[in-house]
């Protein structure tokens, strides 16, 4: 799901911004997209100002994030929503993040919500290095609640030596990975501008063309931030990814760093366990499910529609559930038998999946992915996937059942065959297991920081 790049508050951008989203994806998204917003409102107004406050509850661990924690900002965020109001239940916990020329400080503890902004200076540009503000509003923060611990939600968007600075005052680090951040600027590695997957290049000519196609970076940038990115994995007490794929993609990029601090803590499914997915009933309704841009596959979504045109398939539909570009959502919306959704609130897809009565749902990322969200929603939903063969999907796809997988270099022509084949009777195999359950994250995550010695940081209370 993509953001809504500025408020609904009344200016000329914004109801600019209104139109546009509106005339990409309808009115039951731009309401959704609304709601979700309300929402935040919401959650953000019931902490407390604590600025006249003499003390602020303590929490040895301080989570670090480089974006609000906005539902419309995708899976990051939801899984991180639900994770650390689990773990409130056993912790106390702080979260720090950037806003526009500060950043907010939120605490969660003996049935207290908190709130305090600290500094006064705009976060760091993506491509900083370094950024003396973004480390004395860390140092601050910790400090405000005797913090001994930074866990660092995400690596898009850090200054990375500023983060070793930390870590070298006193601070330990426990790193979450959720993407190629360490590795790139581009943390879902889609190459520009042939917006094809890099193949994790370490070609130093063909690196610096691709970032300097939008940021202007000097000779050997991408060479020194992965330095820096070496010593931060080696420096870590703990480095935790959401799946196996993504913890043997770093060993191998990062040769040498110790893997026995490496660790795989998958985001717990708060989703009510659905029926297996299964396609006993016809294909009939398709769905592309996710963010409406290129690495996700909104281009091969176009090319599989052309070539299964309405004449020769006329018992199939498509649908498409999620925001984006709006340039590429009115592509999509102009072919036939296509129907843009649009955005969808969080935590709202099983039940459209299951009311659209949606049969197969497309999962057609080009680059590999970390986890996928979208995949745990099919699952919970009954809906089959397909999707290539690359990353965390086929890794869980193997090991959950519940889809079929296709060759990347096959790509929209596989695709539009596998689902043709479906659409004739072949079946998907039923899912073999399901994910844990909403406590699994929140109890590993408690386990990790007892193994680390920060005593009181979470389930001491559980």
């Amino acid at each position: 799901m993509s953001a809504l790049p500025a408020p609904i508050d009344g200016n000329i951008p914004s109801l600019r911004t209104a139109g546009r989203v509106l005339r990409a994806e309808g009115i039951p998204a731009f309401r959704d997209r609304i709601a979700d917003r309300l929402r935040e409102r919401s959650r953000r107004r019931s902490f407390r100002e604590a600025a006249g406050l003499p003390s602020l509850p303590a929490a040895p661990v301080l989570n670090l994030l480089t974006t609000a924690p906005n539902p419309w900002l995708g899976g990051l965020q939801i899984q991180l929503l639900h994770r650390v109001e689990t773990e409130a239940e056993r912790r106390p916990v702080a979260l720090l993040y950037p806003e526009r020329e500060s950043y907010r400080l939120e605490i969660t503890a003996e049935g207290r919500r908190l709130s305090l902004s600290i500094g006064r200076e705009a976060p760091p540009s993506p491509a900083a290095l370094t950024d003396p503000s973004y480390e004395r509003a860390v140092a601050q923060a910790a400090a405000k609640v005797g913090a001994r611990a930074l866990h660092v939600e995400g690596l898009g968007g850090v200054p990375l030596a500023s983060l070793l600075n930390l870590g070298r005052g006193g601070l330990q680090l426990i790193l979450s990975v959720h993407d190629f951040s360490l590795f790139c600027l581009r943390p879902h590695l889609l190459e520009r501008p042939e917006l094809r997957f890099c193949g994790y290049s370490r070609d130093p000519e063909r690196c610096a063309r691709c970032l300097g196609h939008d940021w202007q970076l000097a000779t050997g940038f991408q060479e020194a931030r992965r330095e820096l990115a070496r010593d931060l994995l080696l420096r870590a007490a703990a480095v935790v990814y959401p799946s196996e794929f993504l913890r043997q993609r770093h060993l191998e990029l990062f040769p040498g760093i110790p893997a026995e601090r490496q660790r795989v803590i998958e985001p717990s499914d708060w989703l009510d366990d659905g029926p297996p997915p299964s396609v006993e009933r016809p294909i009939e309704h398709v769905a592309y499910i996710g963010s409406v841009q290129p690495h996700k596959g909104a281009l091969v979504f176009e090319e599989v529609v052309r070539r299964m045109p309405a004449a020769s398939y006329p018992g199939l539909r498509w649908t498409v559930y999620g925001g984006g570009d709006p340039g590429l959502l009115l592509r999509l919306r102009r072919l036939p038998q296509v129907k843009v959704r649009g955005y969808y609130r969080a935590g709202s897809l099983v039940e459209l999946l299951r009311r659209d009565r949606v049969s197969l749902a497309l999962l057609l990322s080009i680059v590999p992915e970390s986890y996928s969200l979208a995949l745990s929603e099919c699952l919970a939903a009954g809906v089959p996937v397909v999707a290539f063969d690359h990353g965390a999907i086929a890794e869980r796809v193997r090991r959950h059942g519940g889809g079929l997988l296709v060759q990347p270099e096959a790509g929209a022509a596989g695709i539009a065959s596998v689902v043709a084949a479906l659409a004739s009777g072949l079946k998907v195999p039923s899912p073999a297991s399901q994910p844990e359950g909403p406590c699994a994250a929140a109890g590993a995550f408690a386990e990790l920081y007892r193994e680390l010695g920060l005593n009181g940081a979470a389930g001491d209370q559980a």
